[in-house]
């Protein structure tokens, strides 16, 4: 099963459904657009997205669903 992890329904993204991403090519939706980038680390607060040169520090709350590109 890909790992997916959405807010649409009511739940959060969770450290879990991260954790399964590190590493990966992700499509990050988050409150102010979509980030596609790879996901290097992440906290209980927050993910790590890098996007060529650019790092994107996207807070946990602020992150409406994330998966697999």
């Amino acid at each position: 099963m890909e790992a997916t992890a959405a807010l649409e329904s009511g739940e959060r993204v969770t450290l879990h459904d991260l954790r399964m991403l590190i590493g990966a090519e992700v499509a990050a939706h988050t409150a102010t657009g979509r980030i596609d980038g790879t996901l290097l680390s992440c906290t209980t607060r927050s993910a790590w997205i890098v996007v060529g040169d650019v790092d994107h520090v996207v807070a946990l709350p602020h992150l409406h669903r994330i998966h697999r590109r």
